[in-house]
C-alpha cells in the first residue's frame, strides 16, 4: 500500500512516498481542507477587503503615515507572501510611502531569521525593496499596561510607534489556545521575554488545574485560559488589522478572515473546526505521523500521535524530510546538559505505553527533551529502515493508522 504526504516545507515542498505491507490494517487521516481548492489571488482580495469590526486597510492606510506588517516565523506553514503582497498593493493605493513600510517577524521567544527565511516566507521581491525585521523579546520592548494578575505587558517598541499596524498569520489547532491565530501573532509573537513566560505559565497552570491533556484539546477553544488573557493584553495595544488564513497540509490557502483582531478570529473558528478535524480514533498499534506544516515543532505531532497509539504498547513514527530541526526556543529549549530556558523542564517526557519513537529525519539530539523518552528515540535514513524495524515486532493484521499532518490536525468536536 503507498500513501504519499506533503512534505519539505520551505525545503523544496517535494512530497514523499511511504509503502506499507498489504497485510496490515492502514487508516489514513487526513483533514477536510485537503479536498478544498486554493484560493486565488482575487479570492484573497476581496476577503481581506470585506473585513470584521475595522475599516479596510485602504481606508486606514490613507489617515497612515507609518506602517509595520507583522508575519509568523519560519516554524509555521502559512504561505505570508500573496498575501503581503496583497497588502503591499494597498498601501500604495492609498498613498504610503515605500520608504514608511516596514516588515517584522513575529519570532515570540523563537530564534532569529535570516534573508533566506524571510524571502521563504515573504518573497524576494519584497526583501529587496522593503526592510524586514526580526523581533527581539530580550530588547526593544514598551511596556503598555499591566494584567489583572499584575505583571507588565510590554511588546515591540517599532510596531508600537507605527500608526497603521497589520498582521498576517494563521489559524490553526494550538494546544494551550484552541487554535492560534488572531491577537497571538503579538502576544506572544512580539512580546518581551517577561510577558511571554507569564503568559505561558497561566496556560500551563490553566491546564494543569482543569486535568486536561492540552494537545487532546488542540480545536476546543474552551480551553481558553491563555487566550483570554491575550485578549485582555490586546486591548491595550490599540489599531491593529489582522488578516488569518486557513491552511490544508499541502500549505495552501483555503479560507481566510481580516479585519478586528478579536473578531475575524471568533469569526474564522467555525470553519477551522471542521477543516482541521480529524475523526476521534485509538488503540493503534502503528501511528504514523507526518510532521510538515510545523516541521520545526514536530513535537505537536508526537504529542497527537501519543493519543492515539495503544494504550498496551505501540510504536510512533515520525516523518519530517525536512532539514530545519526543533526551532529554537528561548522559553522552553534546553541549551546545555544542565542548561535551559526559563520554563525548560515543564515539558512532559515520559510515555510508558509508547514502545518506541522511530524518527525518519534527520537527528536533532540538542532537542530531544521535546519529543518524548530520549531512550525509546531511533533514528533512520530511509523508509526502508523504518518497514524493517517495525516489521520486528509487528505482523499481518496489524493497525495502523497515518495522520496526514499531526501539526495542524485536531479532533472532531462536538460543535463542529
Amino acid at each position: 500500500m503507498k500513501f504519499q504526504l506533503s512534505q519539505n516545507n520551505w525545503q523544496g515542498f517535494e512530497p514523499v512516498e511511504i509503502n506499507l505491507p498489504d497485510d496490515w490494517d492502514v487508516q489514513f487521516y487526513g483533514i477536510p481542507g485537503d479536498e478544498v481548492p486554493a484560493m486565488t489571488k482575487e479570492q484573497l482580495q476581496e476577503k481581506i477587503n470585506k473585513p470584521y469590526g475595522a475599516e479596510t486597510i485602504y481606508e486606514q492606510a490613507k489617515k497612515a503615515k507609518e506602517v509595520c506588517i507583522i508575519f509568523d516565523d519560519i516554524s509555521r506553514g502559512t504561505p505570508v507572501k500573496p498575501i503581503a503582497e496583497i497588502v503591499v498593493e494597498e498601501l500604495k493605493r492609498a498613498g504610503v510611502k515605500d520608504e514608511n513600510i516596514r516588515f517584522i517577524c513575529a519570532l515570540g521567544t523563537h530564534g532569529a531569521h535570516n534573508r533566506i527565511d524571510f524571502v521563504n516566507k515573504l518573497g524576494a521581491d519584497i526583501c529587496d525593496h522593503y526592510p524586514v525585521y526580526n523581533h527581539n523579546c530580550y530588547e526593544n520592548n514598551v511596556c503598555i499596561g499591566k494584567t489583572v494578575k499584575g505583571y507588565d505587558v510590554c511588546c515591540n517598541a517599532e510596531m508600537m510607534a507605527c500608526d497603521l499596524r497589520i498582521g498576517i498569520g494563521a489559524i490553526t489547532p494550538h494546544p494551550f489556545n484552541g487554535f492560534g491565530g488572531g491577537a497571538k501573532i503579538i502576544f506572544p509573537g512580539m512580546a518581551s521575554i517577561e510577558t511571554i513566560a507569564a503568559n505561558h505559565k497561566v496556560a500551563v497552570d490553566d491546564v494543569r488545574a482543569r486535568k486536561i491533556n492540552a494537545v487532546a484539546n488542540m480545536g476546543d477553544i474552551s480551553v481558553d485560559g491563555m487566550r483570554k488573557e491575550i485578549e485582555e493584553m490586546a486591548g491595550m495595544v490599540g489599531q491593529f488589522f489582522k488578516i488569518d488564513c486557513i491552511i490544508n497540509t499541502k500549505l495552501e490557502i483555503v479560507d481566510l478572515y481580516a479585519g478586528d483582531m478579536i473578531e475575524e478570529y471568533y469569526a474564522s473558528i467555525p470553519a477551522a473546526q471542521k477543516l482541521y478535524a480529524m475523526p476521534r480514533f485509538e488503540d493503534k498499534d502503528i501511528i504514523i505521523t507526518n510532521a510538515n506544516a510545523k516541521a520545526n515543532e514536530a513535537q505537536i505531532a508526537i504529542g497527537l500521535a501519543s493519543l492515539v497509539v495503544n494504550k498496551e504498547g505501540g510504536d510512533i513514527v515520525v516523518v519530517n524530510r525536512t532539514h530545519m530541526g526543533q526551532c529554537t526556543h528561548y522559553l522552553f529549549g534546553e541549551f546545555g546538559k544542565n542548561a535551559g530556558g526559563r520554563m525548560h523542564g515543564r515539558l512532559p517526557k515520559v510515555r510508558p505505553w509508547v514502545n518506541n519513537y522511530i524518527f525518519w529525519m534527520e537527528p536533532d539530539f540538542g532537542s530531544r527533551h521535546w519529543y518524548g523518552d530520549i531512550d525509546k528515540q531511533i533514528y533512520v535514513n530511509t523508509w526502508q529502515e523504518v518497514i524493517d524495524l517495525l516489521k520486528k515486532t509487528h505482523g499481518p493484521g496489524t493497525k495502523v493508522g497515518i495522520i496526514a499532518d499531526g501539526t495542524i490536525s485536531c479532533f472532531e468536536q462536538k460543535n463542529s
